[in-house]
């Protein structure tokens, strides 16, 4: 959490140290709200600062009047005043509806900003009448909460597979890549740099050296890259942040650019192209020689102006998307957008096709056809009062994005390995208020199967859904592994679960009836989390499913996999796990072996030396790890893990 927002959690905990108030307004569920809106940014979108700040302030309010009626104030707690709670019809169009011209589109924004205002206007002007009777006031908690922002982001291929000379970057769909700050191609390692701008080529034959850097440019940040070994491209994902004179056009500031390059000769690669696109980078795909770009677009209320489209439109390649590309909301308001761009990487100066879907914000699963874009309207501010998600998609082919169907689910999807395509069908687990579900939707996106009321009081933590079986945790006090038979859509059903103290906040198959789960453990006494937890379950029948080994890092405190899955080398045919852990020393990077009879062996554990604001990664290149953290690369044996090699780049 940044500055701000460790202040309001520290407020919120005066608030409320004395006093008993309800699950949703505790501090430590703020502080989840707000970790949760951030967790796996290469999963999700991003979020408005008005919702993060709207929620903050809400709970600090609540918090406040609750405190003040359980100290004695003759007031009743119904008099203190609330944000108005923001309920919107969602529409009933089964399909994605495409904008008539630009002047809906400008409607749609001005209804949600006239919206907005009028909500806070509401809220102050009660704010001042309470505080003018001699109220406890709040209100500078609430503004401060206001000004709360974001710091500024079926089975994985790793499954079981063959043994391969290089490890690649862990991803969430099979036959999809994702970018990453660290790629090989089984000769050359290609790290982004400290800086964020330089990107470091490095040659593993012999003794590891430097052969090239290559530089984005100034007022750029490179995000992720991507590796084509086939077609021998280099792609660096940038954002480009803005000087003042773009406030008029850029909410953030910035752009988004996707520059492209030939390795065929890596020591000499050659620029080929390079496109923008307007917003903030949110993520990015590579399927079948094309790279699709997804970044935010907020507009700039105050400057938006009905005859001037650039004003409120986001633009790709200097150009003003179309109004027959623009994706309507599902409610009748929006203010931001999620622009969507693919590239030929054979052409890389032009892009195949571009979308932008208005919205109140939301997040993206890409499965090996569709991307479902996917936004929970709120019923209020306060996180365990969700009302329902909608769920829109659009089919990729060829660089060619095309529109498809629209639905919704009730609840609220906690990340995007809780939704998954599988035979034309989309399954997603949900949390709805104190109990959670899953969903089974048609093509068209309509519910054709459901289990309601699962877990009551405890919300989910992970899931995998890995064909006709899907698994998923939920947590309170102990960590239930639901496993749900998905082979008939239209029954799903419960077929087991396992209650084991902890919870594990990332799952990967790891081939021979086993799924490996990555997590914290829990003392059962305090119930306070007292190192990173390791499990190996045994799945080969689901209807019983089995701990087969548990291994607690007692000295080591949290791990990027819980955010981050890049941050995990699991590779089942080489009998790797391996991840960086957080201790009170530093960091240290571990990798594991896992044996049927002696369950997880500890092979190495050594202080990560480097830093850098992405985590550290663990690639392998036949018989050699490398451990990467900002500019330091160290090179280890996998034979008996000793050193071999590093360099500082």
């Amino acid at each position: 959490m940044n500055k701000k927002e460790q202040q309001l959690i520290q407020r919120l905990r005066e608030k409320t140290d004395s006093v008993t108030v309800p699950e949703g307004v505790k501090p430590e569920s703020i502080e989840k709200a707000l970790e949760e809106k951030k967790k796996n940014q290469n999963q999700k979108g991003k979020v408005s600062p008005f919702h993060i700040g709207a929620l903050a302030a809400a709970c600090l309010v609540l918090a406040a009047g609750i405190a003040v009626y359980r100290n004695g104030n003759t007031k009743e707690i119904q008099n203190i005043p609330k944000i108005k709670e923001q309920k919107a019809e969602i529409s009933s169009e089964k399909t994605v509806v495409s904008a008539g011209d630009y002047n809906e589109i400008y409607g749609y924004i001005e209804r949600y900003k006239e919206e907005q205002e009028a909500q806070m206007r509401v809220y102050e002007e009660e704010m001042a009448a309470y505080d003018a009777e001699g109220g406890s006031s709040v209100s500078q908690e609430a503004k401060m909460a206001e000004a709360v922002t974001e710091d500024t982001a079926p089975m994985s291929a790793n499954d079981m597979g063959t043994a391969s000379g290089y490890s690649e970057t862990n991803v969430r769909q099979e036959g999809v890549d994702e970018g990453d700050v660290v790629k090989t191609d089984g000769t050359y390692l290609y790290v982004r740099k400290d800086n964020g701008r330089d990107l470091s080529i490095v040659d593993t034959r012999g003794e590891m050296k430097e052969v090239k850097t290559i530089s984005a440019g100034e007022n750029k940040w490179i995000q992720e890259i991507y590796l084509n070994t086939e077609k021998k491209t280099l792609v660096l994902v940038c954002s480009i942040y803005a000087d003042d004179n773009a406030k008029k056009r850029y909410w953030y500031m910035g752009n988004t650019e996707a520059i492209t390059f030939d390795i065929t000769d890596p020591e000499n690669p050659e620029e080929t192209g390079r496109v923008t696109q307007s917003g903030d980078y949110q993520s990015s795909r590579m399927a079948d020689g094309y790279l699709y770009l997804f970044s935010y677009y907020g507009v700039a209320w105050e400057y938006i102006e009905r005859n001037s489209p650039e004003t409120f439109i986001p633009l790709v390649n200097d150009t003003v998307i179309a109004e027959k590309d623009i994706c309507l909301p599902p409610v009748a308001k929006g203010c931001e957008y999620t622009v969507i761009s693919s590239v030929d990487i054979e052409s890389p100066s032009e892009t195949a096709d571009s979308k932008a879907i208005l919205s109140q914000g939301g997040q993206l699963y890409v499965s090996g056809k569709n991307i479902y874009y996917y936004e929970t309207v709120w019923n209020s501010y306060l996180l365990h009062e969700s009302q329902q998600t909608t769920i829109r998609s659009i089919s990729y082919k060829d660089g060619v994005l095309t529109p498809g169907a629209q639905g919704t689910v009730k609840g609220y999807i906690n990340d995007s390995f809780s939704i998954d395509e599988y035979k034309d069908h989309l399954r997603v687990v949900v949390t709805d208020g104190d109990v959670n579900a899953v969903y089974v939707l048609n093509k068209e996106l309509e519910t054709v199967g459901s289990i309601d009321n699962l877990a009551k009081d405890e919300r989910v933590y992970s899931a995998r859904l890995m064909g006709d079986t899907g698994y998923f945790v939920t947590f309170r006090e102990t960590d239930p592994l639901f496993s749900v038979d998905l082979s008939d859509p239209e029954n799903p059903e419960i077929i087991g679960s396992l209650k084991i103290p902890g919870f594990s906040d990332y799952l990967h198959p790891y081939g021979g009836g086993r799924l490996l789960g990555i997590g914290m453990n829990v003392d059962e006494d305090t119930m306070i989390t007292d190192g990173v937890k390791l499990t190996m379950f045994d799945i080969s029948d689901p209807a019983d499913v089995k701990e087969e080994d548990t291994f607690v890092l007692k000295n080591v405190y949290s791990t990027d996999v819980s955010y981050d899955y890049k941050a995990c080398l699991a590779d089942a045919a080489r009998n790797i796990i391996g991840f960086a852990g957080y201790t009170d020393g530093g960091q240290e990077y571990f990798i594991f072996e896992y044996d049927s009879n002696n369950g997880f062996i500890c092979k190495m554990k050594e202080e990560i030396n480097g830093s850098g604001g992405s985590g550290a990664r663990g690639v392998y290149i036949n018989q050699t790890l490398y451990v990467i953290e900002g500019n330091i690369i160290e090179a280890y044996s996998l034979k008996d893990y000793g050193k071999v090699d590093d360099i500082i780049l």
